[in-house]
């Protein structure tokens, strides 16, 4: 299993290089399903934000990174673990209908009294149709409509899973870039026992959730600096997350310098109905 984890998180690496039609105005941060994100070139200052749709091919889709230090009091394993997410977009057929995938593993490599298992691993494709800033006609907002599945891909009963309808509304605003995501889940029907594997997983999970977040991300020092801000939450409930990610170009302008800050549930499915706290350090190679 472990070799398989490995072999798709290189071979996602290699596929998901931005593709020669996306523009150097593109925007560094890459909130889910805004835009593409790409490694800036050598040399070159980050453009402020601007949304291009003119990409072929495979292209960059939520942020992609790698932290091989990550930190939290709040695992049920050790508390030192590799986090990672890889996630890449293709445009069909030249119409603004894109497919997406976002993969994000937690990988327990320092607790050798396990055997370094990976703990979780979160499956998420989608589907959504864009429709550009220009075409809207909202003030420069433009707007993704579309379908997400997200699971786990365990079996019972550390199975989780949901089906989710959204909407999302981007809008760049010279070096800053405000994002907000509306979602509706598809109901399931309930489990018939503990290990029916056909029931609804976690029908609680909008309790954690909510129905939304919120995107902020703010470029500085001439654009090579991103600070990234994420909130979710369901107000009923008083529960939600937040997260904070700061970033760099490295040397060369290769890839980014990360910083992560987690706090709250869901940061993965198995930790829906769990607060936790997270640090991770490490390498970005879209933003």
């Amino acid at each position: 299993m472990r070799s398989l984890q490995l072999a798709w998180f290189s071979a996602s690496l290699m596929i998901a290089t931005p593709s020669a039609a996306e523009t150097d105005r593109q925007p560094p941060g890459t909130p889910p399903s805004a835009h593409a994100g790409q490694i800036i070139q050598q040399g070159r200052e980050l453009a402020p934000y601007s949304i291009t749709h003119t990409a072929r091919g495979f292209s960059f889709h939520r942020p992609t990174w790698i932290h091989p230090f990550s930190w939290s009091p709040d695992l049920p394993g050790g508390n030192y673990e590799v986090a990672y997410q890889i996630s890449a977009k293709h445009r069909l057929f030249g119409t603004n209908t894109y497919f997406g995938y976002t993969q994000r593993s937690y990988w327990q490599l320092y607790n050798k009294a396990e055997s370094s298992p990976f703990r979780e691993t979160n499956y998420n494709p989608e589907l959504f149709y864009r429709i550009t800033p220009k075409k809207l006609g909202w003030g420069g907002w433009g707007m993704d409509l579309g379908y997400d599945h997200e699971s786990n891909g365990r079996s019972q009963p550390e199975s989780r899973s949901w089906n989710r309808l959204f909407m999302a509304a981007y809008r760049p605003v010279g070096k800053e870039l405000f994002y907000a995501k509306a979602w509706w889940r598809l109901p399931e029907k309930a489990k018939r026992s503990a290990d029916d594997p056909r029931g609804d997983d976690n029908p609680d999970i909008d309790d954690y959730y909510g129905y939304g977040e919120l995107h902020y991300q703010r470029q500085f020092d001439a654009g090579k600096q991103v600070l990234h801000l994420m909130m979710r939450g369901n107000p009923s409930t008083g529960r939600g997350a937040v997260s904070i990610n700061w970033s760099l170009p490295s040397k060369g302008n290769y890839a980014f310098w990360g910083v992560q800050i987690w706090h709250g549930y869901g940061e993965s499915l198995i930790d829906y109905n769990r607060e936790t706290t997270r640090i991770g350090i490490g390498v970005m190679l879209s933003r």
